[in-house]
């Protein structure tokens, strides 16, 4: 084999079922436009499996609507800091201790670091939120440690300003060897068409908090607004892609200018594409992009010695 280090888990080579779900959304306890009762009757009538309710500066008390058939995850979204030109830092904790509400007093003494601190002490994950939104630099970002990812797709974000899409900075994080993985989240508002857009599907051996937040927290899901991923396999010197709904583009990222983009001349459908590794690679993730031009985000696969 070219790697002979350590891979990251693959979520198409585990046991257990797939399960949708968002992890950014907001009420009417904070900004939202609708009720939680609302929010969570409608990701249900979508067929999600789960969602975390992730309202601005407080946790809104979700455990009285978990069902069998439905998971709610305690969420909260903090605002700290100042980013290099300005602009707040903006910080999505799932998993959080219910009951608490960071006041205005209180963030303005955090940092981003201090936030990302703050929100594992309450016992939950602390992901980087829409950071193309919030203004936020490389050299913003390359500090901060201990998160478990970056929002690399956010409706609510894309379809108000256009700047949803933060794939460039997840790279910068990447290459820095700075492991994260990548959500799509809605952080809908329900303002305006900001729901049901995007998501990650998490393999998981069942549909409890203790499952979902243990599967997130190996990376073991991938992310989307429509593409459906079939398969990945690796064997050490080739990456594997199937997907179960036809694609116009598979995009194998990696770091500097490696990497390979594979579409049709004549714009025809595919399922299917591999890159052979050179041996320079220090990671790939893949993007898989349809004929609509949505999305679904593999988390990467680092290499090392």
């Amino acid at each position: 084999n070219i790697y002979k280090g350590e891979k990251m888990f693959n979520p198409f080579e585990v046991e257990g079922n797939w399960y949708k779900g968002n992890i950014h959304t907001h009420t009417t306890n904070s900004d939202g436009e609708f009720s939680p009762e609302k929010v969570i009757e409608g990701y249900k009538k979508k067929n999600y499996d789960f969602l975390a309710i992730t309202d601005h500066n407080k946790v809104t008390d979700v455990e009285e609507y978990s069902r069998e058939d439905f998971l709610l995850v305690p969420g909260i979204e903090i605002d700290v800091g100042k980013n290099s030109v300005g602009n707040t830092y903006h910080l999505v904790g799932i998993n959080v201790k219910e009951g608490f509400e960071a006041s205005p007093e209180f963030r303005a003494k955090l940092g981003a670091q201090e936030g990302i601190d703050f929100l594992k002490e309450k016992g939950g994950e602390a992901i980087l939120a829409h950071p193309y939104w919030s203004g936020s630099t490389m050299e913003d970002l390359f500090p901060l440690k201990g998160q478990l990812g970056i929002e690399v797709y956010n409706s609510t974000c894309l379809k108000g300003i256009g700047k949803g899409l933060s794939s460039v900075y997840w790279d910068a994080l990447l290459a820095k060897g700075r492991l994260n993985w990548g959500f799509a989240v809605d952080d809908a508002h329900f303002h305006y068409a900001d729901g049901y857009r995007g998501w990650i599907i998490v393999k998981a051996p069942a549909l409890d908090k203790e499952s979902i937040i243990s599967s997130i927290k190996k990376g073991l899901f991938y992310s989307s607004t429509g593409p459906r991923i079939k398969e990945i396999n690796f064997d050490g010197k080739r990456v594997y892609i199937l997907t179960s709904s036809p694609v116009k583009v598979i995009n194998f990222i990696c770091d500097n200018a490696r990497g390979r983009s594979i579409w049709k001349e004549n714009g025809k459908e595919f399922l299917e594409a591999e890159y052979e590794l050179k041996g320079k690679e220090k990671y790939l993730r893949v993007e898989c992009i349809d004929k609509n031009g949505e999305t679904a985000w593999t988390n990467p696969l680092f290499f090392r010695d």
